[in-house]
């Protein structure tokens, strides 16, 4: 029968397992990916969702954007950040990707529904700076 410590290895074992095949998978899918080509693309649509976590709420952005692959065909996907409200995901979604916004898309040339926006770091931060003044 197992001891008290051998459960707690396992309790920190399962979560590192899983988090390293789902890093895996992503390097797997996107390797390569910046020798993908590029194509302009423009946001869509923005849904905000509520979402619950075990330390309470969080609000979801979720950005549709669309592109044309090299064949001329139109292709969608989407891109999502997390905010700690409503509020502050639709003030990021107004100030740096709007809808209607041209937006650099890196696609995989064999399989374009597989994408990703090219995407400047302030838009995963959320730190530009809104004012000038010192």
């Amino acid at each position: 029968m197992p001891s008290g410590g051998d459960y707690r290895s396992l309790f920190w074992v399962i979560p590192g397992v899983v988090i390293a095949i789902v890093l895996a998978r992503t390097l797997w899918v996107f390797r390569g990916s910046s020798n993908w080509p590029t194509a302009d693309g423009t946001i869509t649509r923005l849904d905000v969702q509520r979402k619950r976590a075990a330390d309470g709420h969080y609000s979801c952005a979720i950005f549709t954007y669309e592109f044309q692959d090299i064949e001329g065909h139109k292709n969608s996907s989407t891109w999502y950040k997390n905010f700690s409200t409503e509020e502050d995901a639709r003030d990021f979604a107004a100030r740096e990707m709007p809808v209607g916004k041209k937006v650099l898309v890196r696609f995989n040339p064999k399989d374009p529904s597989v994408s990703n926006l090219e995407l400047d770091s302030f838009a995963y931060t959320n730190d530009r700076p809104t004012s000038l003044n010192l």
